[in-house]
């Protein structure tokens, strides 16, 4: 078997997860973290901090060029983020190291990180919306619907905190909120997750394979809510989040 069922196309009928499994694949997050790149290069030369030709160079590259995320793989076992090593993969994949040189000008590298990160919860928050609104109504359905406008207003934010204008330029542009800290918006947005997943199970058909994905939901994000670091990221949010919009599809099909 597979590490997750949610990688696997032997479980895709058992834990069905819809367009929510693209969210959490290599290539979703290597495309947000480019579009951030891409943005953030507008921005600088709108306020004169890199030269235009090689914003337009920056922007028009992160929507073209192709990077392997193996080739990540030894630069983040040594800084537990992807980031330095992606701008490292674009600065080569552009092959222009005059304009290049401006990547990530002056800006944090887990900030890049962090606002991706945003943008494909943003997604999933709409595709988990999509679920609730087919089920039948109820108290708690009515619920979850009524506090996601506040979840997406408090969670959904760029980072960039140590810049913050040049941050709200980029939240702007990418319809994301003022910059924040994103440690704690994440836990706010898997414990609705979970909630909502938690919620519905027992609308889910009553099987063992559905008691087992409940058990996983709640058991990970009280994990994950016991920590405060980007490296649990990994290791927890995609399990929670997948395992919450199966849930909600299961219960949305019964």
């Amino acid at each position: 078997m597979t590490a997750s069922v949610f990688d696997s196309p032997m479980f895709t009928k058992l834990y069905p997860v819809g367009e929510a499994g693209r969210l959490f694949t290599h290539s979703a997050e290597i495309r947000a973290a480019l579009l951030v790149l891409g943005t953030l290069a507008k921005v600088q030369t709108e306020r004169d901090e890199i030269p235009e030709d090689s914003a337009f160079f920056i922007h028009r590259s992160s929507m073209e060029v192709q990077i392997d995320p193996a080739g990540l793989a030894e630069c983040v076992a040594q800084d537990g983020s992807y980031s330095p090593a992606l701008v490292a993969a674009f600065d080569k994949a552009m092959e222009a190291p005059e304009h290049s040189k401006h990547i990530l000008h002056n800006t944090n590298p887990q900030d890049v990180a962090d606002t991706a990160l945003m943008l494909r919860l943003r997604q999933l928050l709409t595709q988990a919306e999509t679920a609730l609104k087919t089920l039948p109504d109820s108290d708690a359905r009515t619920t979850l619907l009524a506090d996601l406008p506040m979840i997406r207003d408090t969670g959904l934010r760029v980072a960039f905190t140590d810049a913050p204008e040049i941050g709200t330029a980029i939240g702007e542009a990418l319809k994301l909120g003022a910059p924040q800290d994103a440690r704690a918006p994440i836990r706010t947005i898997a414990n609705w997750l979970t909630l909502a997943g938690d919620t519905t199970a027992n609308t889910a058909p009553a099987t063992p394979a559905n008691a087992a994905l409940h058990a996983q939901l709640l058991g990970l994000n009280a994990l994950f809510q016991e920590t405060s670091d980007a490296a649990s990221e990994a290791l927890y949010l995609p399990q929670i989040a997948l395992s919450s919009l199966s849930l909600l599809l299961m219960a949305s099909a019964a």
